[in-house]
């Protein structure tokens, strides 16, 4: 059973934590959920993989936060309880860094497990989801982002379209008009109704329009072919259920482990080094969050933003490194791990120089 005391400061870092999350979470997703909307406006992503995007980006949004967010709770935490005094009682009582280690220790192992969860392996899941409607929804809302009443140019820019309505599932247009400018003579077609379609044995994605009416020729003459149609088929773009290939951060730790590229293997190492930062975060976050009884109560928060800011400058430094060959691999990311680790024992020797039974804990 947890004592009182233990109770209390878990109590403690679990507010401040939660509440540093979820402040930041709401703050950096709006950024997020406002470039993924003008994506959609620009047709860039059908507008039913919003969510599924969204949700990707917030995965990778948290994986990040939940190492920040610990660290932040704890010096939130104890700074608090340091400048009312309430630590100093404490350790005047014979509580020492043990106990207070072992308070943030019970709930850096759930914080751990969930950090690594979500590093390893649900962030790929969900952009790797993601990226797969897209794919589906690209090739079938080809028309997503045409505009009824006005001229859309196609993203071949062959073509002109215009169209007087669409469907409410955006898959079929109708009173349609078409241009498209040749070398020889100019096309410009009419039509009922219209809809996007993939061969399926090229992969080519058409426009299939009718019935309607063709006319061709030359501006200025008088030679012109019309045509009436029943149907028949625009080619809009080749090979459009060609799927691009995975970018690292949407692979599964298994394909990034049998991978022989070096940016995956960098990934690989990245996601791995995550719950590790967490870890380092944490254990340098109690030392830190000493705040002498002159010191304002926030005295120490632009001291933690700037270890964590140099932290993870650190670490992306050593990614490109990495990538580019300068750092060996077998190193990779725990020179920086090494440095934070070390600072951690500097700080802890220069709180506990003066007397042993601050790391022991000494009852009295």
């Amino acid at each position: 059973m947890f004592s009182i005391v233990q109770r209390y400061l878990i109590l403690e870092i679990l507010k401040s934590s939660s509440a540093t999350i979820f402040i930041l979470f709401i703050i950096l997703m709006s950024n997020t959920l406002g470039s993924v909307l003008s994506e959609v406006s620009d047709g860039e992503i059908p507008i039913e993989a919003l969510f599924p995007v969204f949700l990707g980006q917030s995965v990778q949004v948290l994986t990040f936060l939940f190492p920040f967010g610990f660290f932040l709770g704890v010096v939130f935490a104890f700074g608090r309880l340091y400048k009312d005094y309430e630590l100093v009682v404490l350790h005047a009582c014979g509580l020492g860094y043990k106990q207070l280690y072992s308070s943030v220790l019970l709930i850096m192992l759930p914080a751990v497990i969930i950090t690594g969860w979500f590093s390893l392996w649900l962030s790929a899941d969900a952009l790797q989801r993601a990226k797969d409607i897209v794919d589906e929804k690209k090739d079938i809302h080809q028309f997503q982002s045409l505009k009824v009443g006005q001229f859309n140019l196609s993203k071949d820019k062959n073509h002109v379209f215009f169209m007087q309505s669409i469907s409410d599932d955006k898959l079929v247009i109708e009173d349609i008009i078409i241009t498209q400018k040749g070398k020889d003579s100019n096309v410009l077609e009419t039509a009922k109704h219209g809809k996007n379609k993939i061969d399926e044995k090229t992969g080519d994605l058409f426009l299939e329009v009718g019935p309607g009416t063709r006319y061709e020729g030359k501006a200025g003459s008088v030679n012109y072919k019309i045509i009436e149609f029943d149907k028949h088929g625009i080619l809009l773009k080749k090979n459009q259920t060609r799927v691009a290939a995975l970018k690292p951060p949407e692979k599964y730790l298994y394909q990034l482990k049998s991978s022989n590229s070096k940016k995956d293997k960098v990934e690989y190492l990245w996601r791995i080094t995550i719950p590790v930062v967490l870890v380092i975060l944490g254990l340098l976050a109690v030392p830190l969050s000493y705040i002498s009884p002159r010191q304002g109560r926030y005295g120490r928060i632009g001291l933690a933003l700037l270890v964590f800011i140099i932290y993870l400058n650190l670490l992306g430094f050593s990614r490109g490194a990495i990538e580019r060959g300068s750092i060996p691999m077998w190193l990779n990311f725990w020179w920086v791990h090494c440095l934070f680790i070390l600072l951690t024992l500097v700080l802890l020797k220069k709180r506990t120089k003066f007397t042993l039974s601050f790391w022991r804990g000494d009852k009295r």
